[in-house]
């Protein structure tokens, strides 16, 4: 065993002498080209050889040579790719119930899209869009004189580019290789990397086939993914009817979904957007009068966020997700009801399970208010003896995800996460509440800690639909 690893490594020693070798002999054989020659030949000797070694670069990045750049996607994922989509559940009867995903996704065609978003989007991110191969090399001209002249760093990517680093994830699934181990070089070959297959994209794709991409894989925040999530959750309205204000919003919360996000931030929001507006048009999308309307006035909002818990019948949802014949089914068939954007028909009836709920609640409220009468706001989490249990709400507490988050924040320190469960701030919090004759799970704002909050949900009796 020791003789043949001593075997190879002799090998691998001579391997390395004779590239050694090879490299001095062609830069002796090199450095001759330029002795005793006219400066013109020179020129065009240096730029031949950047040329040659650009095109040697980059064949050994995309094919990672002797391992040393990481892999990259194969062609075929590139002329195939893949993003994580919503899976829909539907009744019997056709209605929507409810959705599967881990990226709320639903892709959408290129003339599923209102324009006004599409020129926003060029106007702001990558005015020579319609121009380039993939790659702006102008904007990288622009970029490196910046840099050099001012020492101020601006992107360059195009939105081919943005499109491979979140379709691809070039920078999150793929290494970089030994020589990204380097300080600098990493960057170096991700850069690359993108280029290269922005270049790629750009041969296999029409120009509306990479922008409707863009547009649907990109993450707009709140857990909104793609252009068809992004307006339902933030206008409660369709891609295509989209407005020029509402476009220049969302183009706009792309330079920083937090930073820039309408909810959080209205005032930095509407700032980015009028910024969005003005590029348009300086563009000529956009008539001055129309933009001095606009700039002061803010975008109303129509603010929904769907999460794991959003639509109807959820014990029948977790039902169709823990059926074991059904999970058998998926590992067989290599099938994600989280990623795979599928129609899924079920056997409910949407007006039946209506019926079901509407009983449901009007029982539940009788029995609410008998429970309220016999425990009011007393506890009512009691050992058969009648004594309160110790510590129970703290238990209780310790699983919801706010308390998680306050541990992720402040780990191994007790007293913060005591303080910040136990402050008081305003809270929407459930009740049962009677409109029009009907019983309703409705809500209400409370000024309540989140500690007083899982006390008071403990209060509620439960029941599955």
């Amino acid at each position: 065993m020791a003789s043949n690893k001593e075997g190879f490594l002799t090998k691998v020693g001579h391997l390395l002498r004779s590239i050694g070798r090879g490299i001095r002999s062609f830069w002796q054989w090199y450095k001759s080209i330029y002795v005793g020659r006219p400066w013109y030949v020179k020129t065009v000797s240096a730029i031949a050889s950047f040329v040659v070694f650009v095109v040697i670069y980059s064949l050994m990045v995309f094919f990672n040579f002797m391992w040393l750049f990481g892999k990259s996607p194969s062609i075929s994922s590139i002329m195939n790719p893949k993003t994580n989509n919503a899976s829909y559940v539907y009744s019997a009867d056709g209605q929507l119930l409810c959705k599967f995903f881990d990226e709320n996704r639903t892709p959408v065609k290129f003339e599923e899209v209102s324009p006004l978003f599409f020129q926003a989007l060029i106007d702001t991110e990558d005015e020579r869009f319609h121009d380039h191969c993939g790659v702006d090399f102008k904007g990288l001209g622009g970029a490196a004189k910046d840099f050099i002249v001012h020492q101020r760093a601006r992107g360059a990517s195009t939105i081919t580019q943005q499109l491979v680093k979140n379709m691809f994830k070039v920078r999150t699934e793929y290494s970089t290789g030994l020589l990204g181990k380097i300080p600098g070089l990493g960057i170096l070959i991700m850069k690359t990397k993108e280029i290269l297959l922005a270049l790629v994209i750009e041969t296999q794709f029409s120009k509306d086939e990479i922008i409707t991409m863009y547009a649907n894989t990109v993450d707009f925040g709140n857990g909104a993914f793609g252009i068809k999530t992004a307006a339902r959750t933030y206008y409660n309205t369709t891609p295509d009817s989209l407005s020029v204000d509402q476009s220049a919003t969302l183009v706009g919360l792309l330079k920083a979904t937090s930073s820039y996000n309408p909810k959080k931030n209205p005032k930095r929001s509407m700032a980015r957007r009028n910024v969005v507006l003005y590029n348009m048009v300086i563009h000529g999308h956009l008539d001055h009068a129309a933009y001095n309307r606009m700039k002061d006035e803010p975008t109303p909002l129509h603010f929904t966020v769907e999460n794991a818990a959003s639509g109807r019948a959820q014990y029948f949802r977790n039902a169709i997700d823990s059926n074991e014949q059904l999970k058998e089914w998926r590992e067989k068939n290599n099938v994600n009801f989280y990623t795979d954007g599928l129609k899924i028909y079920t056997t409910l009836d949407s007006r039946m399970q209506t019926y079901a709920e509407e009983a449901v609640l009007e029982k539940m409220y009788e029995i609410q208010q008998r429970f309220n009468g016999r425990w009011g706001s007393d506890p009512c989490w009691v050992d058969e003896e009648g004594n309160e249990v110790p510590g129970f709400v703290e238990s209780v507490a310790k699983k919801t995800p706010y308390y998680k988050v306050l541990e992720s924040r402040f780990p191994n320190n007790a007293d913060s996460i005591r303080h910040y469960m136990n402050t008081p701030r305003e809270m929407r919090m459930f009740e049962y509440r009677k409109e029009g004759g009907k019983v309703v799970a409705a809500s209400k704002m409370m000024n309540i800690s989140p500690m007083d909050s899982v006390a008071y949900m403990l209060h509620f009796m439960h029941a599955g639909l």
